[in-house]
Formats: C-alpha cells, sequence, structure tokens
C-alpha cells in the first residue's frame, strides 16, 4: 500500500490533469456594491451562484423590533465583505465567507428603507432621520455625517464616480422635494427640486453618460445633468407618450437602464401596474417603447438576453409573480406564481446554461426562489425557505458562489454550495480539480473552492473535495 502523502500526491497530480479540462465556465468573484449591483441598476451578473440543492452556508442576527423589523433593504457586497443595514440603524460589515462580523456602527434609530452604496474605499448610507453617512469599508471608522433633510430617505443610494446620489422619501406630505447630489467626502454638490410631489420611496436613480435618470412617485421620469443637477428632460407616463397609461397609479421602484432605453414599474391595484421601457437618447426621453399591463409591481425591471424579468403582486395580494416579457414588444413570455407577492427586484446569475433568476416573497416565512428560464417557460431550480418566520420585504445580492439576503426576522443569510464549483449540481473530482487550479492561482479562487473555512482554496480543499 501507499504511504497516505504518496497517495495525496497521486491525486494531487491526477486532480492537476483533470482540472485543465474543467475551468470552462468558472467565474471571477463579482461585487454587488449597490442596489441591483451598479449604476444602471443592471440586477445581474456572470457570478456563479447554486443550481441545486442549495446549503445554509452560514446566518447571523443583526436586530430586529416589533413595530417595523429586522432589515428590509438588500445586502451590498465589495471585495471579501457583505454589508447588512438593519431597522436598528446599525452597519455591520461581515466575511462573505464565513460570517464573522468584522465591525459594526450606528447610524439613527429607525424604519431604514434605503440601501446603501459602496465606492471609493467607503460605504455611503442615507438615514430614516434625513442624514447621510461614510464609513471606512474596512475598518467602519465613521468618516463624515451630513444633516441633508428635515424628510427621511427611503430610495437607494446610488454612486458613481466619486458621486452619491439619493432622493427624499415621503414624510412632510406632498409638497417640494429633492434628489441630492454629494460628493465621497461629505459635500453637497447640488439638489434638483420637484415640486408637488409625495417624493421618493424606493425610486432610485441610474447614471447614463451625464445625465441622471429618476422616477417621481407621481409617475414622471426625471432627467438632469449629474455635472450641476439642472434639468435635462421630463416625461409624464399617463399622457407624455404614444404608449402612456391615465391609469398609472404610482412609481415605487427604480430605473434601471439597457441599450438606449430606461425601464420602470407602476402601481395603482392587484390587477393594474405597468412595465415601462422608454427610449433614452442625449439625455432625453423618446416616444418609441411599451407599457405592459402585469398587475401591481414595485420591482425594478432587469434585462438580459432580449427579455425583461420584474415581479409583480403585494404582500396583501393572494398571490404574485416572477414575470418575463419579451423585450422588444413587451409581450408576456412566461409567469411563475408564488404564494403572496414579488415585491422584490430579480437578481439575476448568468452562466453558459442560461439565465437563474432570484427573488424573495413578500410574506412573512417566505422563501428566496431561484429559477431557471428554459425559454417559452421557468422551471424551479431551488426554493429555500429560512428557519426565522420574518417578512422578507427586498430581494438578494450574488458573489463569489453565493446568494444574500435578510428577512425582518433580523437574519442575514449566506446560500451556496460549497464544492460545486463547475456548477454542474454535483460535487465531483471535476470541482477538485478546479479547487487546484485555484489552489495555484491559475483561476480566480471563489469563495466556495473554500471547503474548511479557513479563508482559502488551497490543495486540502482540492482533496476535501474529492474525498
Amino acid at each position: 500500500m501507499y504511504p497516505r502523502s504518496r497517495m495525496c500526491i497521486v491525486a494531487l497530480l491526477a486532480l492537476a490533469c483533470l482540472a485543465l479540462a474543467c475551468l470552462a465556465g468558472v467565474s471571477a468573484a463579482d461585487d454587488w456594491h449597490q442596489f441591483q449591483k451598479d449604476a444602471m441598476n443592471i440586477g445581474a451578473t456572470s457570478n456563479a451562484a447554486p443550481r441545486s440543492d442549495p446549503e445554509l452556508v452560514w446566518s447571523a442576527f443583526t436586530h430586529t423590533s416589533e413595530w417595523s423589523g429586522g432589515i428590509d433593504v438588500p445586502p451590498i457586497i465589495a471585495g471579501d465583505f457583505v454589508y447588512i443595514y438593519d431597522v436598528n440603524g446599525t452597519l455591520q460589515a461581515f466575511n462573505k465567507t464565513d460570517g464573522t462580523l468584522i465591525w459594526r456602527n450606528e447610524t439613527s434609530v429607525g424604519f431604514q428603507g434605503s440601501t446603501p452604496a459602496y465606492g471609493n474605499g467607503k460605504i455611503f448610507v442615507a438615514s430614516s432621520a434625513g442624514d447621510m453617512y461614510a464609513f471606512d469599508a474596512a475598518t467602519g471608522e465613521e468618516l463624515w455625517k451630513k444633516h441633508a433633510t428635515d424628510r427621511d430617505f427611503k430610495c437607494p443610494v446610488m454612486y458613481h464616480d466619486h458621486k452619491i446620489y439619493v432622493g427624499e422619501g415621503l414624510s412632510g406630505g406632498v409638497r417640494t422635494k429633492y434628489y441630492y447630489c454629494y460628493d465621497d467626502s461629505g459635500n453637497e454638490l447640488w439638489k434638483h427640486a420637484t415640486d408637488d410631489t409625495a417624493g421618493f420611496l424606493w425610486c432610485g436613480a441610474s447614471v447614463v453618460e451625464n445625465y441622471l435618470v429618476y422616477p417621481v412617485h407621481e409617475g414622471r421620469l426625471m432627467s438632469v445633468y449629474i455635472e450641476n443637477g439642472t434639468l435635462r428632460d421630463e416625461v409624464d407616463l399617463k399622457s407624455g407618450l404614444s404608449f402612456s397609461r391615465s391609469d398609472l397609479g404610482r412609481i415605487r421602484a427604480s430605473v434601471s437602464y439597457h441599450d438606449r432605453y430606461v425601464y420602470t414599474t407602476s402601481e395603482k391595484s392587484q390587477a393594474t401596474g405597468y412595465v415601462w421601457k422608454v427610449g433614452f437618447e442625449d439625455g432625453r426621453f423618446v416616444d418609441h417603447g411599451w407599457s405592459s399591463l402585469i398587475g401591481f409591481s414595485t420591482s425594478t425591471p432587469v434585462i438580459h438576453g432580449g427579455r425583461v424579468y420584474v415581479g409583480q403582486g403585494g404582500h396583501e395580494h393572494p398571490s404574485g409573480n416572477l414575470t418575463c416579457l419579451n423585450d422588444s414588444n413587451g409581450d408576456l413570455i412566461w409567469r411563475y406564481t408564488v404564494p403572496k407577492g414579488v415585491k422584490s427586484s430579480p437578481a439575476l446569475s448568468i452562466g453558459d446554461d442560461g439565465a437563474y433568476i432570484h427573488f424573495t416573497t413578500a410574506m412573512s416565512g417566505g422563501s428566496l426562489y431561484c429559477l431557471q428560464d428554459c425559454g417559452s417557460f421557468a422551471t424551479l431550480a431551488w426554493e429555500y425557505n429560512p428557519p426565522d418566520d420574518g417578512y422578507i420585504l427586498q430581494g438578494a445580492a450574488i458573489s463569489d458562489g453565493f446568494v444574500y439576503f435578510g428577512t425582518d426576522g433580523g437574519y442575514v443569510y449566506c446560500i451556496g454550495r460549497r464544492g460545486d464549483l463547475n456548477q454542474d449540481g454535483s460535487v465531483t473530482a471535476a470541482d477538485a480539480g478546479i479547487a487546484l487550479q485555484m489552489a495555484v492561482g491559475a483561476v480566480s479562487a471563489l469563495g466556495m473552492g473554500d471547503m474548511n473555512g479557513d479563508g482559502r482554496v488551497t490543495s486540502l480543499d482540492a482533496l476535501m473535495i474529492i474525498q
């Protein structure tokens, strides 16, 4: 018999040969720096995510409150950290691989509905008290705090090129409300006034070339110059386009951008709500696109492969859907029905085997779902129901082979499948070969290859996989 050490060497050599044939489809780690990933709210990544049989990799408790909940905004991810902003106004950084708490710091207490953003080594937060903060992303040190408004903030912070953008929320009722631009040192650069509006609840912006584009609660789209905040163009979706809808209702979603079009959703009732695709060129809205009736939606659309993915339904509705539309004309391709509504925005993992769509259901005791787009229909790849029964408002973030989300129970969850590096649904010698290539630096290491949780992918992890 071979000594154990020689058996290990033989196994490693075999894995090294096998690995050369297994590198296709392995993606490097990708960050999710803000709501829906980036400054255009793309909501999609080429990073791997579990295709079947997901496992709980780690969970952590943050804070919960009987009067409003626990975690009501999605995580953001930068480097080795996942950042969670809870209802207590606490910002926490966890190691994204093993869930170790790295640091925590405080903002104001209250229902926090504004997703933070990462940029230039800092985490930017807009609190419900109208304060803006910047924290060192590595240490959690508070770098600056500015009181921006006596109103609240309830829309995602958007970061782009050393500037942050955020709009006032609904407090104070209908009046003049402002969209703000600060630099990353805490200096106010401009604020754009919108008269006679309830404000910006979840109405996050996109940066498109030299313009900031964002929706208004009452159904308008705004385009302002990012340099100084002056108005470039606006359009009323109730009357300003050939496909306008007088029964639009209100907009409570962000704007996403794709290939000369901006997208958003609106809601009036369970049955009445629309997905919007509006032409956008040189800062101006173009009367080209469509509006598609899907029912109530506060979900920000994600566009990929000629398709538009969006959630439908509210927490008070008996059921909801993840809906897929044809990007060219807005026609329905398929819908997947789930209990209660889908208020969250989809998060897509794109691989050689197509698009996998992650979303949560707006209900107590809800689940994180993953669908595979199979062309004319969607199939359930997996469903993860967390052990706490907290309400789930927002969706998920994807990075490094893992999917992250939080609940009103105050828990953040990391879902993945350690060892399944080629995402074929099983852990085999082929995955061990890929782990060995990660160990020697031939390909970028993914967290799901770290089998023993020591923060690295080494030959030991490769052997643990094959065993």
